[in-house]
């Protein structure tokens, strides 16, 4: 049995924390670098920075909670705790459909529009990831779902090819479109692509409620494949769903911050140790906050820092070394 006041606790917990790191960082981004650079804040300066102090932590608290429905449904249905979308080459399919839309963008007009249009290019590359999501692990998790090295030697020979194949696009390119390439392609925390978070936004919460509304099959899931077909639960059907909805939280995510590896491992690894539970209705929300929390208080770190490391570099450290210490604790390798 699930302690309901405990949870509630923790929840609670989670909050004021997640609360204390949205101070911190606006401090650091705010106060803290206009005292050391000397600067008079007044006014309307301060309100500005603010204001776009509140759009990143918009887009951080979008970006991180599509990441961690997205890592646990993903967890569910392959029956892994180990492994994240972004493991799997999913980041590098957004990199190769930008690459693709620049080249063609000199010889075809309407790809030039699509693609200095933002929310054009965000539907564009949304569809093409999709798509190409679908037909690629569709036909890789029917076959291999459980073997994990296999899974992640797949996602490094992928990633390796469509980089490459990224490379080969940009020698391609004139320094004009090389130049609206990186723009387009070196979104992060510290630079993310704010105009689409009127898109994703909406996006996040639609996401959320649909997983969250299948909780219960997932738990039922989680006894394995016969066994949810035995207690009335349409397995193939659910996966192929759940698989659509990963794709389109990746392709939105990737957009607007560009790749977190392991930030859904962490999350969603940590939420089950805190909560203790099987339960998805809880695991989604716990996931959820864990994952606000620890992308918003490692970006306000790395702000009183200086950027001396990026958040990216900080999360990808820890997150690599959980998922060894998971490796071995699982007894995989």
């Amino acid at each position: 049995m699930v302690n309901k006041k405990q949870v509630r606790r923790k929840f609670i917990l989670l909050a004021v924390l997640i609360l204390f790191s949205s101070g911190l960082y606006i401090y650091a981004r705010v106060f803290a670098k206009a005292w050391d650079s000397g600067l008079a804040l007044t006014y309307p300066v301060a309100l500005r920075i603010l204001g776009r102090s509140g759009a990143s932590l918009l887009g951080m608290a979008v970006s991180a909670t599509l990441i961690a429905v997205v890592s646990l449904a993903f967890q569910t249905i392959t029956e892994n705790r180990v492994l994240t979308p972004s493991m799997l080459g999913f980041d590098s399919v957004f990199l190769a459909t930008q690459s693709l839309l620049v080249y063609f963008a000199a010889s075809v007009g309407f790809m030039a529009r699509v693609f200095a249009n933002p929310y054009g290019n965000f539907f564009v590359t949304t569809g093409i990831m999709l798509i190409i999501s679908m037909l690629m692990y569709g036909l890789m998790l029917r076959k291999d779902k459980n073997h994990i090295i296999f899974l992640l030697l797949f996602g490094l020979i992928l990633s390796s090819i469509v980089q490459s194949f990224t490379n080969y696009i940009e020698v391609l390119l004139d320094p004009q479109q090389f130049q609206q390439l990186k723009a387009v392609t070196t979104v992060s925390v510290t630079n993310m692509n704010e105009r689409i978070i009127l898109l994703a936004a909406p996006a996040m919460v639609l996401l959320t409620l649909l997983f969250v509304r299948r909780s219960r099959e997932f738990d039922v899931m989680l006894l394995g494949e016969n066994n949810a077909k035995s207690l009335g639960v349409p397995y193939t059907r659910q996966v192929n769903q759940t698989l659509f909805l990963i794709a389109f939280g990746m392709a939105v995510t990737t957009a607007l911050i560009g790749p977190l590896t392991f930030l859904g491992l962490l999350a969603v690894n940590i939420a089950r140790e805190l909560f203790k539970t099987y339960r998805h209705a809880i695991l989604f929300w716990g996931s959820i906050l864990t994952s606000i929390l620890f992308l918003v208080l490692g970006q306000g770190i790395v702000e009183l820092l200086r950027y001396a490391a990026p958040v990216t570099v900080l999360i990808d450290l820890a997150g690599g070394a959980y998922m060894i210490i998971l490796i071995m604790k699982e007894h995989k390798l």
